[in-house]
């Protein structure tokens, strides 16, 4: 086992990659309120266009991260975790400075190519994580630096639209500029998290897309909880996509009305994340506290689906969210099933499944909603894709109640060659 387990030092090295955590969804998401404004420009404001264009943008950035994303995990596995969270770093930064120099839709496509191609830093702060705490304090670690993320994603949305006040492209500028800071606090004030012993030798072929997924095959215990990964995701993805819509079509929400429901929603996801997540996970284990959490998430999507009004709304949006603690809890059962020298490829896949995701449920919810509120259905009916949802989240405490390991110990790491 790693020494420094156990040492203030592992303690710092949550606090340090909590704040490359913040750093990372601050830069992304300052742009958030602006950038379909931006693609607007390019397309004399037509509605429709920008919305595809919005969505195709979405998948340019996804679709390379499917294949990607376990490469670059193996890649941290065998040089380390800064070099893959500086190379992301860059990344975003380049996208972002694309964006705000660009003179046509053609630049943002390859921005969001570029930054999905070199998207790895929450892939490597979750293996860091694995590094550097015992295995009893992940579900909390997890959770601290899942709450420092949620942070940086609530800030960045309400200064981006401050700033666009002043200029469209400004949002950009200062996202790259964060970017830049995230890139130089890599290189001069974090810590390396993996050590050497633990780093996978040069001599074994272990880079490659299928090599990376082969882990699934070599570790039993891994593959029922990647099963409730995917639920959780596709779960989030219904809701998640769709709830702006519904919830204008339903209820008649504003954009102020939204833009408050989701500032709750970030604050009760700083909250979950940082605090609840970990003390449920200490008091239940690991494995109830992830069955609880996907409990919740389907109790609280069935009341969001079903609310005839926004006062029933509210209730089941506040139990989903409390549904969080699943996520923290689902990582830390993951990280104890390989060894020290696959937390990079297990966090590559992670990201993988979630990225496959973002691809394919987008473009099944949005054709479902539209099914469903088309012709002379009641209202009712747009609730639909968020009771898929809970029943993607009841499908997923059901396979973790029947086979999510109890307790486990990692297998042993591969000594170097």
């Amino acid at each position: 086992m790693n020494s420094r387990l156990h040492t203030p030092f592992a303690r710092g090295m949550v606090a340090r990659l909590s704040l490359l955590l913040f750093l990372d969804g601050l830069a992304q998401s300052v742009s958030f309120p602006v950038l379909p404004r931006l693609v607007g420009s390019f397309l004399d404001g037509h509605p429709g266009m920008t919305a595809l264009w919005v969505g195709w943008l979405e998948v340019a950035w996804a679709l390379p991260q499917i294949f990607m994303a376990p490469i670059l995990g193996a890649l941290s596995d065998r040089f380390g975790r800064r070099p893959l969270m500086l190379l992301s770093m860059g990344g975003v930064g380049l996208e972002l400075l694309l964006d705000a120099l660009a003179p046509n839709l053609g630049w943002l496509l390859a921005g969001r190519i570029v930054c999905g191609l070199t998207f790895a830093s929450q892939a490597a702060v979750m293996a860091g994580v694995a590094d550097t705490t015992p295995p009893d304090e992940r579900a909390r670690a997890y959770g601290f630096v899942n709450g420092a993320l949620y942070a940086g994603i609530l800030v960045g949305p309400l200064l981006g639209g401050w700033l666009a006040e002043t200029d469209l492209r400004m949002p950009f500028h200062v996202g790259a500029a964060v970017a830049a800071v995230g890139a130089l606090y890599v290189v001069s004030l974090l810590p390396e998290s993996l050590a050497r012993e633990h780093r996978t030798s040069t001599q074994e072929p272990r880079i490659g897309l299928g090599e990376a997924f082969r882990l699934l095959g070599t570790h039993p215990a891994l593959r029922p909880l990647a099963a409730v990964l995917l639920l959780s995701w596709l779960s989030f993805q219904s809701s998640d996509n769709m709830v702006v819509l519904y919830t204008a079509h339903r209820y008649g929400w504003s954009p102020v009305q939204f833009g408050a429901f989701v500032a709750v929603e970030a604050a009760l996801g700083i909250l979950v994340q940082g605090f609840v997540a970990g003390a449920a996970a200490r008091r239940l284990g690991e494995r109830r506290t992830l069955i609880l959490g996907a409990t919740l998430q389907g109790v609280g999507m069935l009341a969001m689906g079903l609310a005839p009004t926004a006062v029933l709304f509210w209730p089941g949006a506040i139990v989903a969210a409390l549904g969080a603690i699943v996520r923290p809890a689902l990582q830390t059962l993951m990280s104890r099933a390989v060894g020290a020298d696959e937390q990079g490829r297990l966090q590559g896949i992670v990201s993988s499944i979630a990225s496959a995701t973002s691809v394919v449920a987008p473009l099944v919810f949005t054709s479902l909603y539209a099914w469903a509120i088309s012709g002379e259905r009641s209202p009712a009916w747009a609730g639909i894709t968020i009771l898929c949802g809970a029943t993607l989240s009841a499908l997923g405490a059901w396979v973790a109640r029947r086979t999510a390991p109890r307790r486990q110990s990692p297998p042993p790491p591969v000594s170097p060659r």
